[in-house]
């Protein structure tokens, strides 16, 4: 059995993303291997790595891959910022401002540019990963999880030697999520390809997976077989913990009975609908989990919430009891909300540290109010501490890693002290204890009678403990 990539007493020549300690990693023909570590260990500079992404200070990198050229050989799927393309680069709302005929090429045309073993293949993957409904539309007007099953089988048609998966699993539903483990041990099967996938916890480790090395503290473990590292780690019992009182300024209380109001919604792209004639209501102090499969329509319906969506303009929508259109601006909206999505993300790509980031919450609405930019920096700091991530405040946005990105994102939606919480996937990318930690800081939020809480996610156990109802979406 070969070795199809080595790295050998490994260190990048690049000061700013180098890791702790030499690497030595290896891949063998019939292996599929996980990196499993926390938020900032190193796994994706391992990858890049890997891929040959950085000149070695010393040691070395070997590719044993067929003889061919290696980026058909290896692939890497990595879907932070994945709406954007080589044709169309991604801004902010700009999936909300897009229509079916806008950026004409279809999902169709694009992946018939990428070569596939042989058409049959093409046909099955298409099947396989229920790209059909997905053929003729458009990468803007994907959800978040629909567009992570289009980046996937682009990268599969030709069926690499190696394919690299970035934290495989996050925004796909259940229903996805099972159709993905079954397509990577069909590929490794058929084809013989090789997965290297990154995890935070490693019970999100597939069965495929034969080998698993962890990354802590910027330092790579030795290899192991995933009997022996189940064995090294076992479970982790859930993180309980008493939060202190938020780091907020206090303000008065909110002064509206209903945050949302919808009577009679439908929202369609070209003859696709996306839901019809919806009525929801939620009111002051309610927490809602709003769930629902990938295409369902979930994030659709919260950029119509937090006036991102122009479509809103025409509806009729009541929000914080001020009906949408009569005058009130945009800013008016979102000076009551925190927000945090994928779309938002995606678009985010600032180079400033993050505590900027953090306070940049401020703007959205506060423009004017007399507070200045030491108070709004300190507020930043004070936060990223609470959320013990103050580490991360100095570090410039684009050089964190996806997971440590998310969290400075999901702080600046807190910064605000804001009335209504919208929080679409918050917890994407990120390790255990962070999650755990933020779960808490959220229920503490929400513990007063005047929050209100609108939260998404595939996954039921990250549901915070203070979500009392459910809208339950369907995909049409």
């Amino acid at each position: 059995m070969g070795s199809l990539i080595s790295l050998h007493s490994a260190v990048i020549s690049n000061p700013f993303r180098r890791l702790a300690a030499p690497v030595d990693f290896e891949l063998d023909e019939g292996e599929q291997i996980a990196l499993v570590g926390d938020n900032g260990s190193g796994k994706s500079t391992l990858i890049s790595m890997l891929a040959g992404g950085f000149y070695l200070r010393e040691g070395t990198l070997r590719h044993n891959l067929g003889g061919g050229e290696t980026y058909k050989a290896l692939k890497v799927v990595r879907f932070n910022g994945a709406y954007g393309t080589t044709e169309f680069p991604y801004y902010y709302q700009q999936r909300w401002h897009a229509s079916e005929r806008e950026f004409g090429v279809s999902v169709r045309d694009l992946l018939a540019q990428e070569p596939a073993v042989d058409e049959r293949w093409r046909q099955e993957l298409y099947d396989l990963l229920g790209m059909g409904p997905l053929l003729d539309r458009t990468i803007m007007v994907l959800s978040s999880g629909e567009l992570r099953r289009y980046h996937l089988t682009k990268a599969l048609l030709s069926a690499p030697k190696v394919l690299v998966l970035e934290a495989p699993f996050i925004g796909l539903d259940p229903q996805t999520r099972q159709l993905l483990c079954s397509l990577t041990e069909l590929v490794s099967e058929r084809l013989g390809v090789s997965f290297i996938m990154t995890f935070t916890d490693l019970d999100m480790v597939p069965d495929l997976v034969t080998h698993v090395y962890f990354m802590k503290d910027l330092t790579c473990s030795a290899k192991m077989t995933r009997a022996e590292a189940l064995a090294l780690h076992g479970d982790r019992p859930e993180i309980n913990l008493q939060m202190p009182e938020l780091p907020f300024a206090k303000h008065s209380k909110a002064d509206y009975e209903n945050a949302v109001v919808m009577r009679n919604i439908t929202i369609a792209y070209g003859e696709r609908k996306i839901f019809s004639g919806l009525d929801w209501t939620v009111r002051r102090g309610e927490a809602w989990n709003v769930t629902g499969p990938n295409g369902s329509g979930k994030s659709t319906l919260l950029s119509l919430v937090c006036a991102d969506n122009p479509k809103a303009y025409s509806l009729d929508m009541t929000l914080f009891d001020v009906p949408r259109g009569s005058g009130e601006s945009i800013w008016d909206i979102k000076k009551h909300i925190g927000y945090l999505s994928s779309e938002m993300h995606s678009g985010f790509n600032d180079n400033l540290p993050a505590v900027e980031v953090v306070a940049g919450g401020f703007a959205d609405g506060y423009a004017g109010t007399g507070r200045n930019r030491a108070e709004e920096l300190a507020a930043g700091n004070a936060l990223l501490d609470f959320f013990g991530a103050g580490n991360l405040a100095k570090r410039l946005f684009p050089t964190l890693s996806s997971g440590e990105q998310r969290l400075v994102l999901l702080v600046r939606a807190f910064v605000k002290n804001p009335d209504l919480l919208i929080l679409d996937e918050p917890f994407q990318g990120l390790d255990f204890r962070r999650r755990s930690v933020a779960r808490s800081v959220i229920v503490k939020f929400c513990s007063g009678d005047d929050k209100t809480l609108l939260f998404v996610t595939h996954f039921p156990e990250e549901l915070p403990a203070v979500i009392n109802n459910t809208l339950e979406l369907h995909r049409n």
